[in-house]
This record gives C-alpha cells, sequence and structure tokens, in this order.
C-alpha cells in the first residue's frame, strides 16, 4: 500500500486531507461509473413513463386541454389536494430519516472510514448532496406535474403555473432535507417523528377525502383557509392557487414563509452532519444493508421486521404498558387466542394506528367506483389486514411455540387468530364507511381481506431454486387473490350479488389458509 502523508519523528503522520485524496483517487472512479449507471437507469425507466404522459399532457393542453370537462372538480378539491400532497411527502421523508436519513453511508465506508482520522463534513457531505438533489429532482417533478394537470384543466397558462408550481416545490424539498437531518441526528426529532407520523397521515388522508368530496359536498370557507394556513404543507400551496385564480391573496406571505422556514431548516444541517454519532451513521449502514437483504430476498415481512429494528420501534407508551399488565387473561380457552392478540395490539398501538390511516386511505378509493380505485382500495385494505395479524405469523412460523399454549388443531387456532383483527378492522371502517359512503362494500370486504392475511401468514416459503418472478408470484398469490377478488366483487351491480361473491371468497380463503389438521 502507497504511504500518505509525511514522516515524522514519532513514525508516518498522515494528514486527514492527504487521507481522502488518497481514498478518492482509488476509490472515486468506480463509484463515479456506478452512480452514472444507476442514473442512467432510473432516468431510463421513470423518465420514459413520465416523459410519455407529460408529453401527452403537452398536446392535450396545444389541442383545449384533456382535463377540462373536470376542471370544475380539479377546482374544487385543489387546495385540499395540495395540501395533503404536501403533508404526505414531508411525513415520508420524517419517517425515512428515522430509520435511514438523509446521510448514509455503504457499509464498508462506515466500518472502516469512520474510525480514521478523517474530517467528518468532507467524508459525509457527498451523500447528503445525494440526497438533496433527490429530493429535489422529486419536488421539481410534482411541481411540473401539477403545473400541467391544472394547465391540461384550462385554469391557466402552462408558463405561469409552472413558475409558481415548481419553486414551492422545491422550497418543500429543502424544508425536508433540514428536517431528515434533524430527526437523524437529535433522538428528540426522531421520537417526535415517530410519534407524529401515524396523525399526520391520518390528517393528509382527510385532506384527501375533503378534494375528493369538495365538488359535491363544498366544506365551510373556513376549512379551506385553515387547511392553507395549517403549515408549510399548506403554504406551498398558494402560489398555485393564486396562478389558477381559485383565491389566496395573501400567497406572497405565504411563499415567504416558506423560504423562511426552508432557509431556517438548512442552517443548523453542516453542525448536525459533523457532529452526529460514528455509532448513528454504522447502525442506519446496516439498517440499510440489513432492509436490502430482505427486499432482493423477496421477503415483505422481514423489510418490515427491519425497518421496526432500525426506528427502534415499539410500544413507547409507558402509561399504557403498566395498564396492559393489570389485565387478567380470560378463563375459557376459546377466548385466549382473541385476547393474546389484543394484548399484542395494545403492546403495539402503531399497528393500529397505521392499519386505521390505511383503512382511511381504502375508503377515500372506493368513492369513485373505477376499476382503478376498486383495486388500489383492496391493496390498501389488505394492507390494514396484514398489519394486525403479526400474532397470527408468529404461530404459523413456530409451530411448537404455539404448541406450548395450544393444544387443538391448526385450523382452529388460525380460525380464532381472525377474531381479533376483524373486529378492529370492522371497528375502524364503520366511520370510514360513513363518512366516505363506502359502508356496506368496507364491511363486505373486511372478512375478504382478514382471510387472504391469514393465507399469506401461513403461506410456506417458496423453494429457493425457483426463478425470481415465479417466487414473487408464489408469495403474492394472496394478496393479488383478494384484490382481484374484491375488485370484481365490488364491482357487482347488485349488493346481495357482492355480498355472495365476498362470501364465497372468504370461505375459499379460509379454507386455503387452515388446511393443515395439527399443530
Amino acid at each position: 500500500m502507497t504511504a500518505v502523508g509525511s514522516r515524522s519523528g514519532a513514525g508516518l503522520v498522515v494528514t486527514e486531507r492527504a487521507a481522502l485524496d488518497w481514498l478518492r483517487a482509488r476509490r472515486g472512479a468506480g463509484r463515479l461509473r456506478r452512480a452514472g449507471y444507476t442514473a442512467y437507469v432510473t432516468t431510463l425507466l421513470f423518465g420514459t413513463w413520465a416523459g410519455t404522459y407529460g408529453f401527452g399532457l403537452l398536446l392535450s393542453i396545444e389541442r383545449g386541454g384533456a382535463f377540462v370537462e373536470q376542471a370544475d372538480r380539479i377546482a374544487a378539491g385543489l387546495p385540499y389536494g395540495l395540501v395533503a400532497l404536501s403533508l404526505v411527502a414531508l411525513a415520508l421523508v420524517a419517517v425515512d430519516a428515522v430509520w435511514r436519513g438523509p446521510v448514509v453511508l455503504p457499509r464498508h465506508d462506515a466500518d472502516w472510514l469512520l474510525p480514521m482520522p478523517v474530517p467528518r463534513w468532507p467524508l459525509l457531505r457527498p451523500w447528503l448532496l445525494l440526497s438533496s438533489g433527490v429530493l429535489l429532482l422529486a419536488g421539481l417533478a410534482a411541481g411540473v406535474g401539477t403545473a400541467l394537470v391544472l394547465a391540461a384543466a384550462g385554469l391557466g397558462g402552462l408558463g405561469e403555473l409552472l413558475a409558481a408550481c415548481w419553486p414551492p416545490a422545491c422550497g418543500m424539498a429543502l424544508l425536508a432535507v433540514g428536517v431528515a437531518v434533524a430527526v437523524q441526528r437529535l433522538p428528540a426529532a426522531g421520537r417526535l417523528a415517530r410519534r407524529l407520523a401515524v396523525p399526520a397521515l391520518g390528517l393528509a388522508g382527510v385532506f384527501c377525502w375533503l378534494a375528493v368530496t369538495a365538488g359535491e359536498r363544498p366544506p365551510p370557507g373556513w376549512v379551506e383557509d385553515a387547511a392553507l394556513w395549517s403549515g408549510p404543507w399548506g403554504w406551498a400551496g398558494q402560489p398555485a392557487l393564486a396562478a389558477a385564480g381559485l383565491g389566496a391573496p395573501h400567497w406572497p406571505v405565504a411563499a415567504a414563509l416558506l423560504g423562511g422556514c426552508a432557509v431556517a431548516a438548512l442552517l443548523p444541517v453542516r453542525r448536525l452532519v459533523t457532529t452526529m454519532p460514528a455509532a448513528t451513521l454504522r447502525a442506519r449502514s446496516r439498517a440499510v444493508w440489513q432492509v436490502s437483504a430482505a427486499a432482493l430476498a423477496l421477503e415483505p415481512r422481514a423489510v418490515r421486521l427491519a425497518l421496526a429494528g432500525a426506528s427502534g420501534g415499539g410500544a413507547g407508551f409507558p402509561r399504557l404498558a403498566r395498564w396492559r399488565r393489570r389485565l387478567r387473561p380470560p378463563r375459557s380457552r376459546r377466548l385466549a387466542v382473541p385476547w393474546r392478540d389484543a394484548v399484542g395490539l395494545l403492546a403495539e398501538p402503531r399497528r393500529l394506528g397505521a392499519a386505521a390511516a390505511l383503512l382511511a386511505a381504502a375508503g377515500v378509493f372506493l368513492r369513485p367506483g373505477t376499476v382503478v380505485a376498486t383495486a388500489l382500495a383492496a391493496a390498501l385494505g389488505y394492507a390494514a389486514a396484514g398489519r394486525l395479524l403479526e400474532p397470527a405469523r408468529l404461530d404459523a412460523e413456530d409451530p411448537r411455540r404455539a404448541r406450548l399454549w395450544w393444544s387443538g388443531t391448526a385450523a382452529g387456532l388460525a380460525l380464532r387468530h381472525t377474531l381479533t383483527p376483524g373486529a378492529a378492522l370492522l371497528a375502524l371502517g364503520l366511520p370510514v364507511g360513513l363518512a366516505c359512503g363506502t359502508l356496506p362494500a368496507l364491511l363486505a370486504a373486511v372478512p375478504v381481506l382478514v382471510a387472504a392475511g391469514l393465507v399469506a401468514a401461513h403461506q410456506a416459503p417458496p423453494p429457493t431454486w425457483l426463478p425470481v418472478a415465479v417466487s414473487a408470484a408464489w408469495r403474492l398469490a394472496a394478496p393479488l387473490a383478494a384484490v382481484a377478488g374484491l375488485t370484481l366483487a365490488l364491482s357487482l351491480a347488485d349488493a346481495w350479488s357482492t355480498l355472495a361473491a365476498c362470501a364465497a371468497l372468504t370461505t375459499a380463503l379460509l379454507r386455503r389458509a387452515t388446511h393443515r389438521r395439527s399443530v
């Protein structure tokens, strides 16, 4: 190995700058080639798809606009839709920073370079700039897409809309960078992000519902004002509303507030990055490696467990834990499984919150009644049911563990694992269905969703010799069956036919999940 530095009486002294120059000279070219290839593939995959639709919208604008007939509905729901989009983006970036963050070194760099006497800021700056560039590109794409949709609806000129949409979107991206760095560096910010993630996504779901229903039942004017001034996610949409001629007379104030928040969030970024503990950087690097390995192995549950471990998942509610310890188990063996499932939900209340948010989104997508929206609603409902079936997965993966406390058949154990998740989904679906006007469809879909989640919990892993595509189809058999079956059943015109189809699908899925006779 070539020596780097200068010799002194104590031996070889390696300067910080010389060490970094030596490492870049030997590894920079390979990284540059890999980064260029990644950018090429990403541009080819996403740019081709988005570019096709963008070019089609441009052609439609020249011919009068593709969404002119829906202009009134778009104008009515635009304020709430923009607020929901910005809030979801900011919440997802903060949640990502809880387990990963914008500053993530490769695993070999984190294990080898961090203990070396190299300056921390030049070492971490490229990865921060990479994450910032990705967020800025995403913000730019969101702003351009919004401008194209509004121009295709005839709500303004394309140039004026572009000038009004992409600067606030990029400002939100820069604000998200500052928030993500704070969440990664400060434990208090990480705890706050974990606690506010589900309420923020739930609030975004409410805004989505208002955006969908505003054309039919416009809410009071103060609701729109409260949404637009509720925070940076509301300020970012006001310039677009003003350019589309939909009000927002004080948009310069909102734009100034957004810019001030973005600058304030970016000011301490260098100090937070340079003082980031090496243990935190190594933990995030290992977490990314574990999640990537689980994703490449097509193990969705392993991905979720790795994410939960990396983000410090847990109850985090000491009062709830003390109250839970006071609960007495039931005397009847028939109630043992539902009781254990209920206690498990109390031990991890975030599962219940995530299921509520997913089910609320499913209720919103059920309203249009189109095939695509119904399929998306079914997929979201399946994800909600899957969040509540973790105890069934544990017993299915380790039958010896279940045999210690359950003397019946595996079929009886599996069926009892559906009681608590089914009751929880029905309780959560009742207000969602009443608010969205989709109560019959949600009530009919809950048994199908729980049964499909039970099939996935009891499904054996695919053989290792199968091709990747066949292995993926193996693992996705249960959700695909639930989504396809529910899409077909909910598309039937007769309510009794829908109920009968859902009952038949639930029976078939439960028979598949309980095919084993003994634990």
